[in-house]
């Protein structure tokens, strides 16, 4: 996961997330909108990555003259969609722009995430058209990419596990998304309302910030087990 995120093409959201952190202009207006956002997809991430987290595979493999390295997975939200993943991410980065409320920002953003990810679509599906062939230029025809299909498609291969979401850290997603929404909550009593800390909010500024501090704890706490654990086994 750390690999995918420090690739060059993620330089610009390098830039302009922090940039939005601090230039953000929330509202609890802002948040009862752009949390639903947030909310959907994260959910569309842990339904899609359930059925392929666990089945991803080395696509180095692929240069060694194996026959099949990838899994076509078609049941699920791919019955729907071609990439639920990214379409879940893109939901998430609409979310964070309402509440941010930079609108130059928030479209930058977005604009490069597409485009990113445009390209990243285009490269999966080379790989399983040349994998699969006709059996994936039919899904391909009948599934979007971007916008969900009404009816699922009816040819629907493999089931959700929690093996996926263990398998692909999507757990981890989720904890630092939640991190990121008490942040800019946080930022925006005290930055905007003087009043973090203070008050009536006193016990809830209090509360938000142990779950946030918890949350980054344990995963640090998981992960240093996993790279010992690792060390270990060699």
């Amino acid at each position: 996961m750390l690999r995918k995120w420090t690739r060059p093409r993620f330089l610009i959201l390098y830039l302009l997330i922090p940039l939005g952190f601090l230039e953000a202009s929330t509202s609890e207006a802002q948040f009862r909108l752009g949390i639903p956002l947030v909310s959907l997809g994260l959910l569309l991430r842990l339904w899609a990555n359930g059925h392929v987290g666990h089945r991803k595979v080395n696509w180095t493999q692929k240069w060694r003259g194996d026959a099949k390295v990838g899994h076509f997975i078609t049941g699920g939200p791919y019955a729907y969609v071609r990439h639920p993943l990214y379409v879940g991410t893109f939901l998430v980065a609409v979310g964070f722009g309402v509440i941010v409320g930079q609108r130059l920002l928030g479209v930058a953003a977005l604009a490069a995430l597409a485009l990113i990810y445009r390209g990243k679509m285009a490269e999966e599906e080379a790989t399983l058209e040349d994998e699969w062939g006709e059996e994936f230029l039919r899904y391909e025809r009948a599934v979007p990419r971007w916008l969900p299909r009404r009816r699922p498609f009816p040819d629907q291969v493999g089931a959700w596990h929690w093996d996926g979401i263990t398998a692909s850290k999507e757990w981890k997603t989720v904890l630092w998304v939640v991190v990121a929404l008490i942040a800019l909550y946080l930022r925006e009593e005290w930055w905007q309302e003087r009043e973090l800390f203070a008050g009536e909010s006193l016990l809830k500024h209090v509360v938000f910030l142990v779950i946030a501090v918890t949350l980054m704890v344990t995963d640090g706490v998981i992960e240093l087990s996993r790279r010992r654990a690792k060390a270990m086994a060699r």
